[in-house]
């Protein structure tokens, strides 16, 4: 079983390595997303951030870096990141679930209601970015003691409304250009453009992020006494054997695969289950959407927060109990990445388009009959499978903030979290997407061969046919 699976790495690699079309298609994202990582080192003109104090104590503000892509450590053009288009994509989808009728019936029309869905939400990207622009500013200027200046001044209301303007235009501006780059790599490269963008985010930051937790154990550590370098060894190797450890748990519930045996009508029976095609239905079948969905959604009370200038009652009320800082925080996260994963998980695996297609096709569910008892089997099973991952997502999220809540441990430093399930959700997708393209390559190179073969045989048949009546007359 070992050789198979290694002789099959290696098919794949060798697939990937010498097919054209796949390789132009890794080139252009991975100079997309250098030039994404360039353009987020570029602190924008008039921020200085060179006595700027690391905050890793403010949920709200990691949770903005994180849907940055980590462009908000350097204040640069892409500071606000994609989280606005991310709350508008899932605005618009709740919509057009039968709420709205006119958006359902759009996204019934494939790929043009599609694009006229993809149109409205980028209008309502808009608002949002503006108002998460705002935010970003007045957040960073919140405290005097921050370390940063914005065209010199510590106070956001000692800035010139032009100047203000001018910054969340650029932000703004920013946010789009991230959209355009994920369309591209999307298009044109392999995987999903903005999951990819953050991806790229939290990998840049997994070095710095184990040289901080070396450092900040190091602290902690008696500097006389006699085991000194074995207790800092042993504690920085035990943090990286739990990470490590989570890492696996993570890639190991994304892999697993519930299997529905599927029966052609005119095929042979058989009784045994093992010899019959399946349908597999992923236990994180949602994929890295919840999380990422979760994330955005709660940097709307945040957002919310900085409006809210003077009403400290209000403001208050938001950073004490909406914030991942807070116990109801947390319960709040970990709700809403259950309900995206349910949410997408039918959006992903729709059980009554399924069901219709069995029927039109002449498959069927052993044991199950075809039309309305082959979706609510669908569904049954999608609800437990749910039941389980969803929660795992949750737990695995909001593990580091429940260690940093119990022990003191900052919470960018904690085991598990949402870096590290998009991480590896993101990884993997961008592996079968890379496998998709390379077999689709392959399949349309042999194609193009085999129908220019048929022709050129085409063509010398017919030349033979007419030497010999040439000659024979």
């Amino acid at each position: 079983m070992e050789k198979r699976t290694n002789k099959g790495i290696k098919n794949h690699l060798k697939g990937i390595f010498t097919n054209k079309t796949v390789i132009s298609a890794l080139g252009i994202t991975l100079f997309l997303l250098i030039m994404f990582r360039l353009g987020s080192s570029i602190t924008v003109p008039g921020i200085d951030i060179s006595g700027m104090k690391k905050d890793d104590s403010n949920s709200f503000a990691s949770m903005l870096n994180l849907l940055a892509g980590g462009g908000l450590n350097r204040l640069s053009l892409f500071a606000v990141g994609v989280g606005p288009y991310i709350t508008a994509q899932i605005i618009v989808q709740l919509l057009s679930t039968d709420l709205v009728k006119p958006m359902a019936r759009m996204a019934k029309l494939g790929e043009r209601g599609r694009r006229k869905l993809e149109v409205i939400t980028r209008v309502l990207t808009l608002p949002f970015c503006i108002a998460q622009s705002y935010a970003v500013l007045a957040l960073l200027l919140q405290n005097s003691d921050s370390g940063i200046k914005i065209f010199g001044q510590t106070s956001l209301s000692d800035i010139s409304a032009g100047k203000i303007i001018a910054l969340m235009t650029i932000f703004t501006a920013g946010t789009y250009i991230c959209i355009f780059i994920g369309d591209i790599i999307t298009k044109r490269g392999v995987g999903q453009g903005v999951t990819l963008l953050i991806l790229a985010g939290i990998v840049a930051n997994i070095v710095p992020n184990f040289t901080t937790s070396f450092q900040y154990i190091k602290g902690k550590m008696d500097v006389q006494s006699s085991n000194y370098i074995i207790n800092l060894v042993l504690s920085e190797g035990l943090y990286i054997l739990f990470f490590v450890g989570i890492l696996f748990a993570v890639i190991f519930v994304n892999g697993a695969t519930r299997k529905i045996p599927v029966q052609q009508t005119g095929q042979g029976l058989t009784n045994k289950v093992e010899d019959l095609p399946f349908l597999p239905i992923k236990l994180n079948s949602a994929g890295v959407i919840p999380v990422i969905f979760a994330s955005s959604i709660l940097t709307i009370p945040g957002t919310i927060a900085q409006f809210l200038g003077n009403w400290s009652a209000g403001k208050d009320f938001v950073l004490k109990y909406l914030t991942l800082n807070s116990w109801s925080g947390l319960l709040l996260y970990f709700v809403l990445i259950v309900l995206f994963s349910f949410f997408y998980s039918y959006v992903q695996i729709n059980p009554q388009q399924l069901s219709e297609n069995f029927e039109k096709s002449g498959k069927f569910i052993p044991g199950v009959k075809n039309g309305e008892d082959t979706e609510k089997h669908i569904t049954r099973v999608l609800n437990r499978i749910n039941w389980l991952g969803g929660p795992f997502l949750g737990i695995i999220a909001v593990l580091p903030y429940i260690l940093s809540q119990v022990s003191g441990i900052p919470s960018g430093l904690a085991l598990g979290g949402t870096g590290m399930i998009i991480i590896v959700t993101a990884t993997l997708e961008l592996w079968n997407s890379i496998k998709s393209a390379s077999t689709t390559s392959g399949y349309n190179v042999e194609r193009r061969r085999i129908e220019s073969r048929f022709m050129d045989e085409a063509i010398k048949n017919t030349s033979t046919e007419k030497t010999k009546v040439e000659q024979l007359w």
